[in-house]
């Protein structure tokens, strides 16, 4: 099905998993889980360049995990992802598409189209399985609520 959350994973050559933790992991977290690998992983920190407005953090490390194949269990692996991003950073976690990042639409409403994950301490971790659920109104306030818990 050409609306799976799959799909939207293939931005480049290469599937890519994008994590968002905002500011500096305590410990960079492991993302091997169960044999799951990823080819590469790419660590990126962006930083504001002007005084932190509606967000309160001036740093978001990203973390782009580089597939040569997607896990089998995509589901369950992003799930893992944000479980240890989560405690590596004690902080709301989030995986977007590649190219949705900026401090001002942080999830935002009109940024949570482009967000696929969330998860916060001591929360499950939520998934979107497919690209039409994310442009649902029930998906905006799923996302707007974690943007209140940063």
């Amino acid at each position: 099905m050409a609306s799976d959350l799959a799909s939207g994973l293939r931005f480049a050559a290469q599937p890519v998993v994008s994590v968002f933790v905002p500011g500096t992991p305590v410990v960079s977290p492991n993302f091997v889980f169960g044999g799951t690998t990823p080819a590469e992983v790419r660590t990126y920190s962006l930083e504001q360049d002007d005084p932190p407005g509606s967000f309160p953090c001036a740093r978001v490390t990203e973390f782009d995990l580089v597939f040569d194949v997607l896990p089998a269990d995509l589901g369950h692996y992003l799930e893992d992802c944000l479980k240890v991003a989560c405690s590596a950073s004690a902080s709301v976690v989030w995986m977007a598409f590649e190219g949705s990042f900026h401090f001002d639409h942080i999830l935002t409403e009109a940024i949570a189209p482009q967000v696929y994950g969330i998860c916060a301490p001591g929360d499950d971790p939520v998934i979107v399985p497919d690209l039409e659920t994310l442009k649902t109104p029930h998906w905006r306030s799923v996302v707007a609520s974690y943007r209140s818990r940063l």
